[in-house]
């Protein structure tokens, strides 16, 4: 595969604060990939950076081996879809999917076709006489992203697109758009907060804190194998202790009288924040001095009730600390 995308050594500053931090990583042609991280980590800033919204202080982007820093919005192969799918009341979804075409001023004939068949692939075709004002929420976020893809960009960005639809309904539009992508050969890069849409969306994903990327690699690789602390927090599914990770599926929660006498055990103390029910298994969310984990028990536990978050130390995965990933993609 080629790549299509370097971002090298960029950085972006608002007052003295820095918000992106000489972060350098690579898209291959044809490649999702996904940016993991809290609210405030650089996520959206970067995404404004690489569609022209926002200027770099520092670095250099390179779209198909060219810079492209100095080139307008308009003039980059680019397209960024929002969490608000910024539809145009006043037109129709045909409308508002050619809006694009017409501006770069593609025949009428030719942009309508490729709207409908645009329309078609996310099946809207019978609504495209429709105004937004009629639609859904997971309806206009499919215009939105018809709309896009009809523009055929080198490049799409997605700013959490799904984060005002009910679960459901990002469920199943996840997979919906991800198919669609590939059928277009779209090249993209997903921004989210959330834990399983990185992991769902991404053939890569990158955890990002604090303007950097503490860790790259495979979904399943970062899951199940933090390299930090920082990332078990972001992404594991587990315990993440200093001293390292303890994946969900080897993590008990016990009544505290139940603890083992023998030292073969790591022990956390915590308490039953919440039940509830996860893959059609009851689990327990535990509250501890450094946050909260889901737990299972082998027997019924309650709300309030204090226990001990217990595991093999043999379970536990120690931390790569791979801080050469810190800001590069390998």
């Amino acid at each position: 595969m080629n790549q299509l995308l370097q971002c090298r050594n960029i950085h972006k500053k608002f007052s003295n604060t820095s918000i992106l931090q000489n972060l350098s990583f690579h898209l291959e042609e044809g490649e999702h990939f996904t940016v993991v991280g809290p609210s405030g980590c650089g996520k959206s800033t970067l995404l404004r950076c690489l569609a022209g919204l926002e200027a770099l202080d520092e670095g250099d982007i390179y779209l198909r081996e060219k810079s492209i820093v100095r080139l307008r919005p308009e003039n980059r192969s680019v397209v960024l879809m929002f969490q608000d799918s910024l539809l145009f009341p006043h037109l129709t979804v045909l409308e508002n999917v050619t809006y694009g075409l017409k501006r770069k001023k593609v025949a009428k004939t030719d942009r309508v076709r490729q709207a409908e068949r645009m329309l078609k692939k996310v099946k809207l075709s019978k609504w495209k006489d429709a105004f937004p004002h009629e639609l859904s929420g997971g309806q206009k976020q499919r215009v939105s992203l018809a709309r896009a893809l009809v523009l055929k960009p080198d490049l799409l960005l997605l700013d959490e697109p799904f984060s005002s639809l009910d679960a459901t309904l990002r469920e199943s539009l996840r997979g919906e758009v991800k198919d669609l992508l590939r059928e277009e050969g779209i090249t993209s890069l997903f921004i989210t907060h959330d834990r399983d849409e990185a992991i769902e969306m991404g053939d890569r994903l990158a955890v990002m804190l604090e303007g950097r990327f503490i860790q790259i690699g495979l979904p399943y690789d970062v899951v199940t194998n933090p390299s930090s602390m920082e990332s078990a927090k972001i992404i594991g599914e587990g315990l993440a202790l200093e001293e390292g990770f303890i994946p969900l599926s080897k993590l008990k929660a016990i009544p505290v009288q139940d603890k083992p006498s023998n030292q073969d055990f790591t022990f956390v103390s915590g308490k039953v924040s919440a039940v509830t029910v996860k893959n059609n298994i009851e689990c327990y969310r535990i509250s501890w001095e450094q946050g909260s984990v889901l737990a299972m028990s082998d027997g019924r536990l309650v709300a309030g009730q204090e226990v001990l978050l217990i595991a093999k130390r043999e379970e536990m995965k120690k931390y790569s600390h791979q801080k050469d990933q810190w800001g590069l993609a390998q």
